[in-house]
This record gives structure tokens, sequence and C-alpha cells, in this order.
């Protein structure tokens, strides 16, 4: 007579996980001072691609010149695209609304070489560094440079904001 009981407890426990929701890594901006005032939160990207100069120290590349568009594009935890992406050709300037990517559950922002991709590795801006860039300019400059790893180096793409308050990678 137990044994009903308890399969059917466990049936009912399988059922209610199935339907629970599942936790997921999303960027929340609702701390963040343009949230706060009920203003729209944008980052301005500049492709700065083509400069040889201007990198300020807060990223580990060493800054060269590569003209290339770059693409700009939120991302879930699990890199999927979140709405539109920006592609910014070099010299231009465009500019991402925050707000609009949070409401859709972003988790990132990546940023790859548009014309050079697969020998020009990407970067992501974490959800913590978008907040930090919110409450500061919302400006962030986009350069071509390479890092040592091991005895290899790379070519990525970095990124600064604020001054150089935020940078990577």
């Amino acid at each position: 007579m137990r044994l009903p009981t308890v399969l059917g407890s466990a049936i009912c426990a399988i059922a209610i996980g199935a339907t629970a929701p599942t936790a997921t890594a999303e960027c929340d901006i609702s701390a963040a001072k343009c949230a706060q005032n009920d203003n729209k939160c944008n980052i301005h990207f500049k492709n700065r691609t083509g400069d040889w100069g201007g990198s300020d120290g807060s990223s580990s590349l060493s800054q060269h010149s590569l003209a290339q568009s770059v693409a700009v594009k939120a991302v879930d935890s699990h890199n999927n695209r979140v709405g539109n992406k920006l592609v910014i050709q070099a010299g231009d300037k465009k500019t991402m609304n925050i707000s609009k990517k949070a409401n859709k559950g972003f988790d990132a922002i990546r940023i790859s070489s548009d014309s050079a991709s697969g020998v020009v590795d990407s970067t992501k801006i974490s959800c913590a560094e978008i907040i930090e860039v919110l409450d500061g300019s919302g400006i962030c400059k986009l350069f071509h440079g390479s890092l040592k790893r091991g005895e290899e180096v790379a070519s990525m793409i970095g990124y600064q904001c604020d001054g150089g308050y935020v940078g990577g990678p």
C-alpha cells in the first residue's frame, strides 16, 4: 500500500521539476544609473581598428593598425545572438541600445572582426563591465591588437571604455 503513495509523490516531484523555470545567466542592468533614472541605456562604440595609438593601458593587448569592420552583438550565455548586431566600419561609430537587449535576456556583448573572422579572435564585454560603462561615459573604443599566449601570438579585437577604466582582454 505504501508503494503507490511513494511512486505518486516521485512522479509529482518530477512533474514539478520539469515545469519549474531554469536559471539563466542574464545581465540585469536595473542597478545602472540610466535605468534608475528611467533613461535609455546606450553604449556608443567607435571602431578604431585603423589607428596606431590611443590604447591607454586598460587592455593587455599591444595595439596595431589593421582597419576592419567590427561586429558588435549582444549574446546569451550560450553565445547565441540576442537581437540585431551592429556592423561598424573602420573609423565609424554606432550606438547599441542596451535597454532593448536587457529586455531580450542578454548575458554579454561579443565583439568580433566582421571582415577577418577566423583570423582575428573575438572578445566579450561582461555584464559587470557593461554596467560600469553605463554608469560612466557610455563610450567604448574598439581596436586591433595582439596578445602573447605562451609561445604564440594571437591577433584580436580589444576594447577600452570610459577613458580606459574598463578594457579588455
